[in-house]
């Protein structure tokens, strides 16, 4: 297997890092050029490349990120981007879009798994549903996997919401949180793409959980106080995503709930 991973971000890296760890062959493009890492290739995907890219590839991650958070921007890297690449490397047969949980929009905080119905309200998760359907349409195999947030090292908003002491909105229903560490993120997905899967995976932990519970638990952890509760507007986008799909695929993830993720980040 030759795999072309497009997006050398933080978890771009991660899942060409763990491919490589189980003898697959990884090429990488980043945006801008890496001299501390010659073996990247610096491509603007937002552009035709058509010529750019050498060598056959069996399978194509794309993994790439905007850099300022935007309509505009995400188009350019989600969708286009992904046109892009296809069009420059038409011989290789399967396409790994990775996504977001947003593309489900509100379901008011019931559960949902990768049947479920898709209506995003806001941009982000509207242009990121578009270009699910631009790889599930391109006549190759197609694997979608929607993240929920990801955490871990250098990725600490819920630590600094807790030390930032400002009083927290809640509501009825509460807002559900749907994490993923970064480390099971990367591994989950060299996991799938390892087997060949195709279809929809939500890359999520075991546990979805009012964000309140998880701040309290954090809050105890760290030796801080729990943020005060004040009353807020209801919260929108709210969801709980199911994993079962995942765990199905044979995949356990090494942090199966938010307190294993966060008890090994606070050491």
């Amino acid at each position: 297997m030759r795999v072309l991973v497009a997006g050398s971000g933080d978890l771009g890296s991660r899942i060409a890092q763990a491919l490589q760890a189980s003898g697959v062959v990884v090429a990488r493009i980043a945006r801008r050029a890496r001299p501390e890492q010659p073996e990247v290739q610096a491509l603007d995907l937002s552009r035709p490349v058509a010529g750019a890219i050498q060598g056959d590839y069996d399978v194509l991650v794309h993994c790439v990120s905007p850099s300022t958070r935007d309509e505009a921007a995400y188009r350019s890297v989600y969708v286009d981007a992904l046109h892009h690449l296809m069009a420059a490397v038409p011989t290789a047969g399967h396409i790994v879009f990775v996504s977001s949980t947003a593309v489900y929009g509100d379901h008011g905080g019931a559960w949902v798994d990768e049947n479920a119905s898709c209506q995003p309200a806001a941009f982000n998760g509207r242009v990121l549903y578009e270009a699910e359907q631009v790889a599930r349409s391109s006549g190759r195999q197609a694997l979608v996997l929607r993240l929920g947030g990801i955490y871990g090292p250098g990725r600490e908003m819920l630590l600094r919401r807790v030390r930032s002491g400002e009083p927290l909105p809640v509501s009825e229903p509460p807002l559900y949180t749907n994490r993923v560490h970064v480390d099971d993120a990367a591994a989950a997905a060299a996991h799938l793409i390892r087997r060949g899967t195709a279809g929809i995976v939500n890359l999520v932990d075991d546990q979805p959980t009012a964000q309140p519970e998880v701040l309290d638990w954090l809050a105890d952890r760290m030796g801080l106080p729990r943020l005060e509760r004040v009353p807020g507007p209801r919260a929108s986008d709210n969801k709980r995503v199911a994993n079962a799909r995942l765990r199905d695929s044979g995949y356990l993830p090494r942090f199966p709930d938010y307190r294993a993720g966060y008890a090994d980040l606070l050491r």
